[in-house]
């Protein structure tokens, strides 16, 4: 039988990586997602994983990191969208996304003002084509589609089945989506 060692305090933190996102000249610490973010992160992005992929874009999931305004000049903005598309695979390194994606979804949790207002501004500046804010808890998912340079909202129900803005002939059925919640 093997005995776990107790590990010291600064020897455990020295072992985790923090997941955090840099805006501007702010740090924002990450928590774990509860169980129904994870939920509706796996039913969402197993939908589009196959459509995306007959699009040329991969399908990735959080934790990654993603450097939207990389284009624009800026190397030190990060984020770790919940599911975004890679169609440019140039842009793809073994931990890291340079520029903005073209379809990133973010799924409200404790801290919603984060989402909705901090990341939808940065998403909108740095040209990614379509942000979906999903929202487990009322289960309704807002598109946002970028149309010369601002976005326009779209908002859907949690029955509904939401099509890609950006991605012709990719939907996702959040009926199936939902009901991984009950």
């Amino acid at each position: 039988m093997v005995v776990a060692e107790q590990l010291a305090e600064e020897t455990y933190d020295d072992l985790v990586e923090p997941r955090f996102e840099r805006i501007g000249k702010t740090v924002y610490a990450m928590s774990s997602p509860g169980y129904k973010h994870q939920n509706v992160l796996l039913a969402t992005g197993a939908q589009l994983r196959e459509k995306l992929q007959a699009h040329g874009c991969m399908t990735i999931v959080s934790p990654f990191d993603v450097y939207p305004l990389y284009d624009k000049g800026d190397e030190y903005t990060l984020v770790q969208p919940d599911i975004f598309a890679a169609c440019d695979r140039s842009r793809l390194q073994n931990n890291r996304y340079n520029g903005a994606p073209k379809f990133i979804i973010e799924i409200l949790s404790s801290n919603r003002s984060h989402d909705m207002v901090l990341k939808l501004n940065l998403y909108e500046r740095a040209g990614v084509a379509e942000y979906w804010m999903i929202d487990p808890e009322e289960q309704i998912i807002s598109v946002l589609e970028l149309v010369n340079g601002r976005y326009v909202i779209h908002t859907y129900e949690g029955s509904d089945e939401v099509p890609l803005a950006s991605i012709p002939g990719c939907t996702v059925d959040f009926k199936k989506v939902f009901e991984t919640l009950d």
